[in-house]
This record gives structure tokens, sequence and C-alpha cells, in this order.
């Protein structure tokens, strides 16, 4: 069984460098500010320099899913079908129907306290139709451009990974957020769902690509956005530049393309809860 493991990485919430074989993370099974777990997607490997195990990328999938062994063969071998299946899926045309709809199974209206500490507003949560699980996680609705449900991502409080994807959802067909774009001067870009919502929230439009990876559906969808200048805010880190310099790229002959530079001490945009910061950074955005 061939397996693309940077495609599985992606799904359980681990952000996979593009082009890059071998990356340190921060280890999903201890508290850990630094990135001391080595992930080598060509060979199948991992390793916690800390002491939490090493071994295949199956087991390290296996713990991180909580799956038994039985359980991560037949995930694996879903996972594998589905990929030869859409090999090229990233180069079909947009359609309205290539995602399927479906149903919303938690509970609306309400949302975990620990999402207000990060300084968003119930209004802005309740236009988003966010929900909670049972495990008090956030759970946030992922929309098509027509405002049809296709899917959710799971934000975890206090577990790695921070996010995951409802099964099936094919994150390359979507832009988070395009059903709420009206046409504006510039839209901002980001990776998460997050991102999106917190830059909503001051006032800037805004779509997520779900991800460091800009696929070809994502590419004609944000050239029918309604603006006329893209600006990047991609995350603070190695991952970030790479997608960002890509993105101005593909993006370049259809727009004006900018980016913003995040200042060190901060992540990604959401870590920002300076309104007067966040401003500054987007009104003194670099034009590539």
């Amino acid at each position: 069984m061939s397996v693309n493991w940077a495609n599985i990485l992606l799904d359980t919430g681990i952000d996979v460098p593009i082009q890059k074989p071998q990356f340190n993370i921060q280890c999903p099974f201890h508290e850990d500010t630094h990135a001391s777990c080595s992930i080598n997607v060509d060979k199948g490997k991992w390793i916690c320099f800390v002491g939490c195990g090493q071994g295949s990328l199956q087991t390290l999938v296996q713990r991180i899913l909580g799956l038994s062994k039985e359980a991560i063969e037949m995930y694996l071998m879903e996972k594998t079908l589905v990929f030869d299946i859409d090999m090229f899926d990233e180069y079909t045309p947009l359609s309205n129907d290539a995602l399927p709809e479906v149903e919303f199974p938690f509970t609306k209206g309400y949302v975990p306290w620990w999402i207000f500490d990060r300084g968003f507003t119930k209004e802005v949560l309740k236009e988003w139709d966010c929900g909670v699980d049972d495990y008090d996680n956030l759970i946030i609705p992922i929309k098509d451009r027509t405002s049809r449900l296709v899917g959710w991502v799971t934000r975890h409080y206090d577990r790695n990974p921070k996010y995951m994807y409802s099964k099936g959802l094919k994150k390359s067909q979507v832009l988070f957020g395009e059903h709420k774009i009206k046409p504006s001067p510039f839209i901002c870009i980001t990776e998460g769902t997050l991102d999106t919502m917190w830059l909503d929230q001051h006032g800037f439009s805004s779509v997520a690509i779900l991800g460091v990876t800009l696929s070809r559906n994502q590419q004609e969808a944000l050239i029918n956005l309604p603006t006329d200048e893209l600006v990047l805010c991609l995350d603070n880190d190695e991952a970030g530049e790479i997608g960002r310099d890509k993105a101005m790229a593909c993006l370049s002959k259809s727009f004006v393309v900018s980016y913003i530079q995040i200042p060190n001490e901060y992540k990604d945009v959401q870590d920002i809860r300076n309104k007067k910061i966040l401003n500054e950074l987007i009104e003194s955005r670099t034009f590539w």
C-alpha cells in the first residue's frame, strides 16, 4: 500500500511544509514549546527527542487519532483509495456539486468558554454559526460559496493536533468564508478559520485556504472574488513564507498582490489581539 503521508498528516491537522521531506513540529503528545518532534514523510518515520516515542508514521497517526491497529489499517486503506481516485483533483474545474451537503450534528447557539479568552465576541461566533461538541471543543461550520454546509473543523481546546476536519471534506475545493464575501477594495487570505473570523471581526474581508497549500480549484475561486487586491496574511513560519511566495506567483497575473509582515512575537494574525497593531500591519502591507 503506497501512502501519501503528507496528505495523511494534513488531514490530522499537522501543517506539512511544501516540498520538504523532513521537518520538525511541536510534539502532539506532550506540552511542547519547541519543535521537538521530527517527521520524515519520505521514509515514513517520526521521533520525539523528549522521549514520547518514535517509529513509523502509521503509529504516529494511530496515536493521534486514538485508533486500534485494525482501525488505522482500514483508515489508511480508505485514504489511499481516495488519493488514487483524486490524484489530479486540483486540476478539475469548480462545481457547485463538487462537495455534498452535510448535516451539522452539533449544538448551535453555544460555544466553549475558552474561545472568549482569545478575544472573539458572541456576535461574530454566532454570525459564523459556530457550535460546541460534547468535549468542549469549538465546531466551525465550513460552507461553500452558495452557503451550503459541506463540513466543519473542530478546534480542540487542550490537545494536539489542534484542528481536525470532518471526514470526507476536500479542503482543496473550498474557500472558507467565501459565502460571506462582498465587493471590497481588498480581501485578506489566511491559512486558518480562526484567522479569517478574527479579521472579519475587525472589519476586514477575508477567506481561508485551510492550510498553506493553494490548490488549482482555490486559485480559480480566488480569481472570481469581487476585488482588485489580495492581501496574503499567512502564518509567521517557514511554511507560511513558502506558501506566500507560491501564492504570489500564482495570483499576481490576475490581482494586485500584497502581504503583511507579522512581527516575530506573533505566530499568526489571530495572535495579534491589539486592533491598532493589526490595522497598522495591514495598512503598511508590502506589495509584490
